[in-house]
């Protein structure tokens, strides 16, 4: 599920269409034959009411993980917000104007731009990258300039509460990308959309033209109800641009 939620938009939308297409095929093919085997078959066709079932239980596993995918992109925007601001204090204190901590605000602004170049696109997928901890071990060590320097300890606690913010941020934003997948529930989804839609095949075997309206009809709700939460389904989709890249540039 992970690999599919990862796909480019385009591979995204084709597995979403192929998904509803082929579901709506079985549950044609469930709606053929249950007519020849039941045809004229008394009390052997369930009621409408046992739909609704179904049908609720679809839309609260559909809740469920919609509710998920928002939360977490509201989290995600606080994480990255939060790691961000710390890297522009980091960067206001070394720059030339303030205490002038050239390997430090090197060391900064490398880090930003591995985020964004390096670790972004594929952290959902792939989680850290190494390269990333370097440059973390480099601001680090740019840290240590300071007291070499003998600045002032209020100077060099600050920036040390600033470095560990910036990596309290980090964690939590690699930790709502490996959380951001939760495979149980999307497979949920998945099982009672199939479920639901034989269950509609059936109610309406009696009548089949409104078997396929309905059926039709089901599909493109879910066509747009799973097209709409897998293109949310990475919180941090569009955000470098906002975020991350305009660090970057600083």
């Amino acid at each position: 599920m992970q690999a599919i939620l990862t796909q480019t938009t385009p591979m995204l939308m084709l597995t979403v269409v192929g998904f509803c297409l082929l579901s709506l095929g079985g549950s044609f093919m469930v709606l053929g034959l249950w007519r020849r085997i039941f045809h004229g078959s008394v009390g052997q066709v369930p009621t409408p009411a046992f739909l609704g079932i179904v049908a609720t239980a679809w839309a609260l596993s559909l809740g469920f993980a919609a509710s998920d995918v928002w939360t977490l992109a509201a989290r995600a925007d606080h994480a990255i917000s939060a790691e961000r601001s710390s890297a522009k204090r980091l960067l206001g204190i070394s720059e030339k104007r303030a205490l002038d901590l050239s390997a430090l605000h090197a060391a900064v602004t490398d880090y930003a731009k591995l985020v964004q170049t390096v670790e972004w696109e594929g952290m959902l997928a792939h989680g850290p990258d190494t390269r990333v901890e370097e440059a973390v071990q480099k601001i680090r060590l740019g840290l240590l300039e300071m007291v070499d320097r003998g600045i002032a300890a209020p100077l060099v606690n600050k920036a040390v509460q600033d470095f560990d913010e910036l990596q309290d941020a980090r964690n939590d934003r690699l930790a709502i990308s490996e959380s951001a997948v939760d495979e149980t529930k999307w497979y949920l989804v998945l099982c009672l959309t199939v479920m639901a839609m034989v269950t509609i095949a059936v109610v309406h075997a009696d009548t089949p033209k409104a078997a396929r309206n309905a059926l039709f009809i089901f599909t493109v709700v879910v066509g747009a109800c799973l097209w709409i939460m897998a293109i949310n389904a990475n919180p941090y989709a569009g955000m470098p641009v906002n975020l991350i890249a305009s660090l970057s540039r600083a």
